[in-house]
């Protein structure tokens, strides 16, 4: 219920409208996220089509498990040996399986490759059992309706095949039949693999299992026998090209050795040798000539810019220099003594520096000489460089067809070498295959052979049940908020106010329907008489308090119920309303201002009145006359005997205005 003050009636009297929101008003826009107490209140509003779903389909899921054929499965389990036995080591030429993960999954692809299936069917004659093979397979009334043959028989036309082929195709259809009931599985990490076979025969089903275990193992040993086999053909036929080979390259050598005349190599290394030695010379030589060169160039240069010679390291060796500079030093601080006592201009100062000057010719004569020097010493080591060098080409000119010799013999020798070496590999494979060939065995063994199944494999029907329950359940939920969403009306006081943005007095909760002690059905209406402690009832009292208390010093004497569309309840309301106020002790009145569906007197009795509001404002009656009092309670209402043309203009109008003030004046509660 909505409650707003109108303030455009009589300032001395209070009045209030109630409002009954319609059933496909708008739903709330909340954008926040729906909390719990949300969730478990719509939950408990659509309990019944949660369980419902989850019933129904728990139930469908039952039924088509019944209507499944039973099915079983055997299960034989084989395990790889890494560990094999082995008199001699054949690994290079015959090697076991390598107990590595890519290994196991290999093996498990060839239990599942075609071939094996294939091998298992003709052994067990399958083809002839209906339910390997399609074509023999009895008419069912699902393979009568399934539209997939007719389909493809006319968008795949028919060829005419041969017997040959025809059978082809038949084997095809028998494996593809086969290989859908088989299933290999490897055991965790272990190099045990589960043989798993499904049939609706539990003795067929184990029969299988074991042959394809078996065949598994035969195919292992024939694969081995067929590789040695085939290995040593081949390294028989080998060995005899190698043995050939071997003694012409053996022949081939020796006399090519007795041709040149190299039975002895000792000339030959020490030429080399000789060679190695010069070669070493000549390395030194270099360096020792580029470092006189080097040392040559920078002296002329410093001599030629006129820089320090100090800065030849030659210079600064030489013992000569050494004591020429000493004296130079010498003169030099006594030529500074003697100046602060005589003067620049005395004699002996003047000898002084006659000294020095001797001094300093004498250092550049002695640079000269050490420059000289250097100069020479590079010219002998280009000398030595040239005559190395000389050395070691004649060396080499005498030295090189006896080293074009050698290197041709030492290709045939190791030719003849290497093809020995391959002989004896090969002789020494083949020695081992031979010997290995009668002691093979095969890289796999069965550790438990299929049992026959007791209990069928499928249909597990608790687990299809519980599944069926379980999507019953997530598809009543998706129903409930499916209807939820769907729902435009109003749930909640919260969301009242939230749309329509009025306060919220009270929300009647819903009347289940109740017989009286008579067994007859209790009227809505009724229901706040027969049943005043209800819930209903209560609610009715805390609208009366509530538009009482909403204004404490003019509490509303004149309300209005009405709603944006017909059949909402207002009549409902407003009769229960004005009956639980009635029996409170009030005077109350009812007026019923639906001028074109008037249905309050329906409420009250069967009789339809001759008179009521829209003659008493039409001036044909009096207010006495078309005041009615309830039977059941003290309240009065006045009812509507015929319509009007134009109900606005009727219910608008001054007399209207002037009814309510009366009726305001005399009752404590007015409702219309």
């Amino acid at each position: 219920m909505a409650y707003g003050n109108d303030t455009a009636d009589t300032p001395k009297t209070g009045h209030a409208r109630i409002f009954t929101p319609a059933q496909d008003g708008p739903a709330s826009n909340d954008e926040h996220a729906v909390d719990v107490l949300s969730l478990l209140r719509i939950l408990r509003r659509r309990w019944f089509v949660i369980v419902g779903a989850t019933i129904l389909v728990a139930i469908l899921a039952a039924a088509a498990t019944f209507l499944m054929t039973p099915v079983y499965t055997a299960s034989a389990l084989v395990m790889l040996d890494p560990q094999k036995t082995q008199v001699v080591d054949v690994q290079s030429v015959l090697s076991g399986l390598s107990p590595d993960t890519v290994t196991v999954d290999s093996e498990v692809e060839l239990l599942n490759s075609r071939s094996l299936a294939r091998s298992v069917i003709e052994k067990l004659d399958l083809v002839s059992d209906p339910e390997f093979n399609p074509d023999i397979r009895p008419a069912t009334f699902t393979s009568m309706i399934n539209p997939l043959p007719w389909l493809r028989s006319i968008l795949i036309p028919s060829q005419v095949m041969s017997t040959d082929q025809q059978k082809e195709v038949t084997i095809n259809e028998v494996i593809d039949s086969f290989q859908d009931n088989l299933a290999i599985q490897r055991r965790g990490l272990t190099y045990v693999i589960a043989i798993n076979f499904t049939s609706s025969d539990p003795d067929k089903a184990t029969k299988i299992a074991n042959q394809i275990a078996d065949t598994y193992i035969d195919a292992q040993l024939e694969a081995k026998f067929d590789a040695t086999k085939k290995a040593n053909e081949w390294l028989s036929d080998r060995l005899s090209s190698l043995r050939v080979d071997v003694q012409s390259a053996e022949r081939a050598a020796e006399l090519y050795r007795a041709e040149k005349g190299l039975s002895n190599l000792q000339g030959g290394t020490v030429s080399q040798e000789q060679m190695s030695e010069l070669n070493a010379q000549l390395i030194l030589a270099r360096a020792d000539l580029a470092q006189t060169q080097a040392d040559y160039a920078n002296a002329r240069r410093i001599m030629t810019s006129g820089g320090t010679i100090d800065s030849i390291g030659d210079v600064l060796k030489s013992p000569v220099i050494g004591s020429l500079r000493a004296q130079e030093a010498e003169l030099t601080a006594k030529q500074a003594d003697m100046a602060s006592k005589y003067g620049p201009k005395h004699p002996a100062i003047v000898n002084i520096d006659a000294q020095k000057q001797d001094i300093e010719r004498q250092i550049k004569a002695e640079v000269g000489r050490i420059v000289a020097g250097l100069g020479n010493t590079a010219e002998v080591s280009r000398t030595r460089l040239a005559s190395l060098e000389g050395s070691l080409k004649q060396l080499q000119s005498s030295n090189n067809q006896n080293n074009q010799d050698v290197v041709r013999l030492n290709e045939l020798t190791r030719e003849a070498d290497a093809n020995r070496t391959v002989y004896e590999s090969f002789l020494n494979r083949f020695k081992e295959t031979s010997q290995q060939q009668d002691l093979e065995t095969p890289d796999s063994r069965v550790i438990s052979s299929a049992m026959q199944p007791v209990d069928p494999s499928a249909p597990k029907r608790k687990l299809i049940v519980a599944g069926g329950a379980l999507l019953g359940l997530m598809v009543g939920l998706a129903l409930t908020f499916l209807l939820e969403r769907l729902d435009d009306g109003y749930v909640s006081a919260a969301q009242v106010e939230e749309v329509l943005k009025i306060p919220n007095l009270v929300m009647l909760p819903a009347v289940r329907p109740t017989k009286n002690e008579k067994g007859e059905k209790i009227a809505v209406v009724d229901y706040a008489l027969l049943k005043p402690l209800s819930a209903f009832s209560e609610a009715l009292r805390g609208l009366r308090a509530a538009l009482m208390l909403s204004s404490v010093d003019n509490p509303p004497r004149v309300v209005l119920f009405t709603s944006a569309l017909p059949n909402e309840g207002k009549t409902t309301t407003a009769v229960s309303f004005a009956r639980a106020a009635a029996m409170s002790g009030k005077r109350v009145i009812l007026l019923d201002c639906d001028l074109r569906h008037p249905s309050v007197h329906g409420r009250f009795s069967t009789d339809k009145p001759s008179v009521g509001l829209v003659e008493l404002l039409g001036g044909y009656a009096e207010l006495a006359d078309v005041i009615i009092t309830d039977t059941a309670s003290t309240l009065s209402y006045v009812p509507v005997a015929s319509g009007a043309a134009n109900p606005p203009d009727l219910l608008g109008s001054e007399h209207m205005r002037k009814l309510v003030a009366l009726l305001s004046s005399t009752y404590d509660l007015v409702i219309l």
